[in-house]
């Protein structure tokens, strides 16, 4: 007990100072503390900022590296490049840090903070779904290249020319004028059309004719017209089938390679379209439009007299009855 009183009794060590002369003793011996405890770490600060130093240099290095290794060798997109050699040097950089810590203040362990940052990246892993699910979508594009800045692709209902590929999304001008931003996570996920990724495409359309017409004398009036316009090209030449003898027309079906452009896609539709049309109207070759024909027939006499008898027995009949 009479211990017990001894520890709860103040002190003198603990008392605050009450005058001012106590006070400026008090920080003077602070601050000489500090100077003390300073001095005697600052060689351990001066080689923790020199190893910090040394690995911010290296992460500058590697990010040149590897940006002038895509440059020169193409492999991978430049945007993707930027983003792998920021990445790099990031990472360099964080662990030169853990390294001037471990330098400064021995008793720093990283492997706590490792273990901490790896239960809160679980809870920023739900927070941010959505935006981790497009940012890694995006590195995949850029890393696999499905299409490329200046493509024309179709996504779902969206069809146009890409703009930019970014890490969030991708920027699509379409044919109207307009700009459509579309999250990486959609694109990746669903079926693009890349209408430019070969420099030529194969157009078709049907034309129907008459029956009564020749069907060799209508073939060699459109390969007529489609070797006389510029856009449609030589190699792979234009073909003609006969793919459909439907209930009003004899269906040929027109094959020809143009430019990949949908502009010049376009153009050159319209050009042979209407030079086929101009053309077999020329050569007096029917092109019919579905149409429905009507057969009237006349009763025949038995018929028309069976109707007549049917007619006065029930007169007959009606008279008989009594009212």
């Amino acid at each position: 007990m009479f211990s017990l009183l001894l520890l709860l009794q103040p002190t003198g060590v603990n008392e605050p100072p009450f005058t001012f002369s106590d006070g400026i003793t008090l920080f003077w011996h602070t601050v000489r503390d500090f100077m003390k405890g300073t001095i005697e770490r600052l060689p351990y600060l001066i080689v923790g900022a020199f190893v910090f130093m040394l690995f911010w240099l290296l992460g500058k290095g590697v990010k040149k590296l590897i940006n002038k290794v895509a440059v020169e060798s193409h492999s991978i997109d430049d945007t993707l490049a930027s983003l792998v050699s920021r990445i790099a040097s990031a990472f360099i950089t964080i662990i030169g840090f853990l390294a001037a810590c471990v330098v400064v203040f021995p008793s720093f362990k990283p492997g706590d903070i490792i273990a901490g940052l790896g239960v809160t990246s679980v809870a920023i892993g739900f927070a941010f779904k959505d935006i981790l699910q497009n940012f890694f979508a995006g590195i995949l594009i850029l890393w696999r290249r499905p299409f490329k800045v200046g493509d024309q692709i179709k996504v779902k209902e969206y069809e146009g020319t890409v703009e930019e590929i970014n890490m969030r999304s991708t920027r699509l001008k379409t044919y109207d004028g307009e700009r459509a931003i579309l999250p990486n996570g959609d694109v990746y996920t669903s079926s693009i059309l890349v209408r430019t990724a070969y420099p030529k495409r194969r157009i078709k359309f049907v034309v129907g004719i008459g029956y009564p017409d020749s069907i060799e004398q209508a073939r060699g009036v459109i390969h007529g017209v489609l070797d006389g316009i510029e856009g449609v090209l030589k190699e792979p030449g234009p073909w003609v089938y006969v793919t459909e003898l439907a209930g009003s027309s004899v269906n040929l079906t027109v094959f020809f390679w143009v430019e990949s452009q949908q502009a010049n896609v376009l153009k050159i539709s319209d050009q042979v379209v209407t030079g086929i049309k101009l053309a077999l109207d020329k050569a007096g070759i029917d092109m019919p439009f579905p149409h429905t024909v009507i057969l009237l027939e006349n009763l025949p006499d038995t018929t028309k007299k069976s109707a007549d008898t049917s007619n006065g027995n029930s007169s007959a009949t009606s008279k008989g009855q009594p009212a």
